[in-house]
């Protein structure tokens, strides 16, 4: 299972040491613990105050959630503290508030069925509202010395992105071997109707249908497919051009592609965002690994290799 975080920012990196993650089956711990069961720099966490992260599962809870629960409340005490200490930002019960009310909206859940679906509690689910406030205004800080991505940049990004900015409307003939398909290619450029051709020759499963892919981003194709659709005078047979599939045969009907002006604001604002969410992850491990953090050996072990992480107790 993919934590909140995860499924709210594709597109964000999150380290895996603070997702909630499918939970494996090991030691139990006699729920109703009392103490303390780790300390971040100095100051201690208590069991309640992890159990509270777990729903009800009687007398007993999972170590390893138990872990992965305390690594929550860990990172969220370094990253909070140090957010602070660092930028001066405070994340205020208002400021969650709002982005408990935004991850409701995106999932299109009730907070009973995220509960439910994710196996999280209602202290659970603030934590990462909690934390997703820190993550915007840490990664807002980072990104705010640097200046405007380069027009170099932004070309280069919507060069190698026009598979998925586009739109084409192609047809294609199939065939097996490269010289069957120079000799289609020949009779296509002769005059010979494409969808004809295609219905006799085309080994796909288009070829009943005269060779029609519809119309789809280039994207969805193989890769050497993809590149012809763009590459192609439209109306014009193309090929022809081998994939793993054969050896193929296209006609572009129509192709859209976007000029760069239309679309360069957007990829500047994903750079952006790209380059705040790299800056976070590599912020939050450098504070978790200068951390001072020990946890009692019964409830797991703390390390830094390969990225900080509580380690369950061994079954």
């Amino acid at each position: 299972m993919r934590s909140l975080i995860t499924e709210r920012r594709k597109s964000r990196a999150r380290p895996a040491f603070i997702a909630l993650t499918s939970l494996a089956t090991g030691l139990l711990l006699a729920c109703g613990g009392v103490g303390e069961v780790a300390t971040v720099d100095g100051e201690p966490i208590a069991f309640d105050e992890v159990a509270a992260l777990i729903p009800d599962a009687g007398d007993t809870v999972d170590t390893t959630r138990f872990a992965n629960s305390l690594m929550l409340v860990v990172a969220d005490r370094v990253m909070s503290a140090q957010a602070e200490e660092e930028f001066g930002v405070v994340r205020t019960e208002q400021l969650i508030d709002a982005k408990l009310g935004e991850l409701l909206m995106q999932t299109g859940l009730t907070p009973e069925q995220i509960y439910e679906n994710y196996g999280l509690t209602e202290t659970s689910l603030r934590l990462i509202a909690a934390q997703e406030v820190t993550a915007d205004q840490v990664s807002a800080e980072l990104l705010a010395g640097g200046g405007p991505p380069a027009e170099e940049e932004l070309m280069a990004i919507y060069e190698a992105s026009l598979p998925e900015l586009s739109q084409v409307c192609a047809a294609h003939i199939l065939v097996e071997t490269e010289e069957e398909g120079i000799a289609t290619y020949d009779r296509a450029v002769a005059g010979e109707d494409f969808a004809t051709l295609a219905m006799e020759l085309s080994t796909g499963p288009s070829g009943p249908n005269g060779g029609d892919l519809g119309c789809s981003s280039p994207a969805t194709y193989v890769q050497e497919f993809a590149a012809a659709t763009l590459e192609a005078e439209v109306g014009v047979p193309f090929g022809p051009v081998q994939t793993t599939f054969g050896w193929h045969v296209i006609l572009v009907n129509e192709r859209i592609v976007p000029a760069f002006e239309d679309v360069r604001d957007g990829l500047a604002a994903d750079l952006q965002q790209s380059e705040g969410n790299r800056q976070w992850v590599d912020w939050l491990t450098r504070v978790l690994v200068e951390a001072e953090v020990t946890v009692e050996p019964e409830y797991g072990t703390w390390t830094t290799e390969p990225s900080p992480n509580i380690i369950p107790p061994e079954s």
